[in-house]
């Protein structure tokens, strides 16, 4: 079994690992194929002080939200592995924000629906539902914290068929 890191336990380091392996991995489908430093510094910067922790963890849930929404080729494939966050996961501490980040393309909510609409379609088994797990506890969460489904912000987009009867 897994041992569960608490809640923030991610260091610096591995925070400014972390976010600089999403980023080059996000810049590297643009066609030029060069990968600037400058450009992540700058960017990387734009959300605040490079010093700070605050900083990297807004930074790489940009990036990772980014990637997501950017590789996303089939809808269902972003709630069974994308959005499956697991404990075991080295970003399962940031599933919120990263999903936050995700919520706020204009397109967002309609990519999950259909994803949702894939996954209780003929074409899928229970056990392929189950699969996404990690993304219907990730939802459930949210709805027990704050009873909506959107980012802190006060975005309350809803999901036909997510929340849970009253």
């Amino acid at each position: 079994m897994h041992k569960i890191k608490p809640l923030d336990a991610m260091k610096l380091p591995e925070l400014k690992i972390r976010a600089r392996e999403t980023w080059d991995t996000l810049n590297s489908w643009k066609d030029d194929g060069v990968l600037q430093p400058e450009n992540f510094k700058r960017e990387v910067s734009s959300f605040g002080d490079r010093r700070r922790k605050e900083t990297w963890i807004k930074a790489l849930c940009r990036f990772r939200a980014m990637l997501a929404y950017k590789s996303c080729l089939d809808s269902w494939s972003l709630l069974t592995i994308t959005f499956n966050f697991r404990p075991d996961r080295w970003d399962y501490e940031y599933r919120h924000q990263i999903l936050d980040e995700f919520l706020m393309y204009p397109d967002a909510l309609e990519i999950i629906k259909g994803g949702l609409e894939d996954l209780y379609s003929q074409d899928f088994s229970n056990q392929e539902r189950e699969e996404a797990n990690g993304f219907f506890e990730l939802v459930a969460e949210r709805e027990g914290r704050n009873r909506r489904f959107g980012n802190t912000d006060g975005f309350a987009g809803a999901i036909p068929g997510v929340n849970t009867a009253a």
